[in-house]
């Protein structure tokens, strides 16, 4: 066992620079070895993301996975710490801020007070949003963050491979305000540790594997990164890049191919993926609901929060309470946008034809949905602009994806396509509302320990659901990014990202329905950062 930690530690060093191993060892194909098999996370962030091979790889790529022998297990022990300068701009980055009426100030005499908008701020408040005048923005910041990474490959005496892996985050929750004798160390402990990935996996050469709890599913799977072009460290447009965490939420184009995303792998589901076949294998993914965790649970403090007449008392999801994971009718505003019973299948591809190695997969998703049985008043949804068809009911989940990549020396080359009944990252779109068609193009150089990339993504979907049948959301990104293997565990990286979202009817500094004001947003900015892998 202590040999196998040792080996398993190591080894992850080499993972660290995986995007460069995988060009090397293997010079034509785009894609992790599987043998229709292993659940690998995207190349570029290195076999330390999560730990999820099931022992398949190693004849593939001979030395970089720790395997067990019959009736021994393998224990991965793996860590990650990122630290970055970012510089970025956006339309918000300065504005005249009103404070709005019943805003309280604390640290007034006698008390918390109350200012109306456009009045001054009471003198001695120290805390609260509650000042009127111009705010801006310094574009130039420094971030860091720390990941833990836990697996086990275990194979049972009679050949039956089995594990288990987690991954653990810090999150983005750092010092919110200088403006107290708290200051940064205070703060610090906010800074807490939460599951990102947790699941079990039983396999065989035969039959295939299947995987069970918080992971990905076979849009991630079969991808893996690859046609999405996630050619960083920590990915690449707004899908775990750096740069996208910082700017303001709704200047944020959305990433629509899911591969890779948390609101594509943070539920629990089952999924099982055969044994390849002349290139080809197939899966099929299932999940009653979205929870994650024990989240229907009745130790959940979340599952009562939101209670009313003649929809149950208590906190537990045992009886009927409207926000409930498990929830398949309601009259709460958001029940209707609840997928449920959602199921996933998918093909893929993976061989080399010629000097070129090709990576292609399909897939298809649907779901059903909540039924929203609540008021379909104006007051109630918020339907604010004549027209609006918004209704507070939604359609299922019914889309199609797909992607393809193909590899010649150190260039890839390649795309991927989503449309269908979704809207922005997996959610469901309301009745009447605009279908989603979203499309991403990429390149990537590969040369020794550098790699070099570019990916650009346009997609059209619903946007704001209270302009239903009076306008939809259209968004651009552009990333252009490289990184280089200094030493084994070390990794540098820079970034350039542009982003733009439009949608008339809608402010995207105030999130005002009916307004001609401020319907585009704009950011972009750039990142220089190191990690090392252990």
């Amino acid at each position: 066992m202590k040999q196998a930690i040792i080996t398993s530690v190591a080894l992850s060093a080499i993972g660290t620079a995986w995007s460069t191993v995988n060009a090397q060892t293997v010079p034509a194909p785009v894609f992790a070895p599987t043998q229709g098999q292993s659940a690998y996370t995207p190349s570029a962030r290195s076999i330390a993301t999560a730990n999820d091979n099931n022992n398949a790889q190693a004849t593939a790529v001979s030395g970089s996975f720790a395997n067990p022998d019959p009736g021994t297990i393998v224990i991965h022990l793996n860590g990650r710490v990122n630290v970055g300068f970012a510089s970025f701009w956006s339309s918000a980055d300065q504005r005249f801020a009103t404070a709005p009426a019943g805003s309280l100030g604390a640290g007034t005499p006698g008390g918390p007070a109350t200012i109306a908008p456009g009045a001054a701020t009471p003198l001695g408040t120290v805390v609260g949003n509650n000042g009127t005048g111009q705010v801006k923005l310094a574009p130039n910041s420094i971030y860091s963050y720390a990941r833990l990474y836990f697996g086990a490959d275990g194979m049972a005496a009679n050949g039956l491979r089995y594990g288990a892996a987690m991954e653990i985050r810090q999150n983005f929750t750092g010092q919110i305000s200088s403006n107290t004798s708290s200051g940064a160390s205070g703060y610090s402990s906010l800074e807490t540790l939460f599951v990102r990935r947790a699941f079990t996996y039983v396999a065989g050469d035969q039959w295939g594997i299947v995987r069970a709890g918080q992971a990905d599913g076979i849009i991630g799977l079969f991808d893996n990164g690859v046609t999405t072009f996630q050619f960083l460290p920590t990915g690449n447009l707004q899908n775990g890049s750096d740069l996208a965490s910082l700017v303001p939420s709704n200047a944020q184009v959305p990433f629509f191919f899911l591969s890779g995303d948390g609101n594509e792998y943070a539920y629990n589901k089952l999924v099982y993926l055969t044994p390849q076949f002349a290139g080809l294998d197939f899966g099929v993914q299932y999940a009653p609901n979205t929870s994650n965790g024990f989240g229907n649970g009745s130790s959940n403090p979340l599952n009562g929060s939101l209670t009313g007449a003649g929809t149950g008392t208590g906190n537990a999801c045992t009886v009927a309470n409207t926000g409930c994971p498990s929830l398949s009718s309601g009259p709460g505003q958001l029940d209707g946008a609840r997928v449920i019973n959602q199921t996933t299948v998918g093909v893929r591809y993976q061989g080399i034809v010629g000097p070129v190695g090709v990576l292609a997969y399909a897939a298809y998703g649907l779901s059903g949905h909540a039924n929203f049985t609540g008021p379909t008043t104006a007051s109630f949804l918020g339907a604010t602009v004549a027209g609006s068809k918004f209704t507070g009911k939604y359609d299922g989940l019914n889309f199609g994806n797909g992607g393809v990549a193909v590899t010649y020396g150190g260039l890839t080359i390649g795309g991927n396509i989503i449309g269908g009944r979704i809207s922005g990252v997996l959610a469901p779109v309301p009745q009447n509302g605009a279908s989603e068609l979203a499309y991403l193009i990429g390149a990537k150089y590969t040369a020794g320990p550098f790699t070099i990339g570019i990916a650009a993504e346009r997609g059209v979907y619903q946007g704001a659901v209270n302009l239903t049948g009076i306008s939809q959301r259209r968004g651009q990104a552009l990333d252009i990014g490289a990184s280089y293997s200094v030493a084994p565990g070390y990794l540098v990286y820079a970034e350039y990202q542009y982003q733009n979202l439009k949608q008339s009817d809608f402010n995207f500094i105030t999130n005002a329905i009916g307004s001609s004001a401020n319907n585009s947003i704009m950011s972009q900015g750039f990142v220089l950062g190191n990690i090392v892998n252990f």
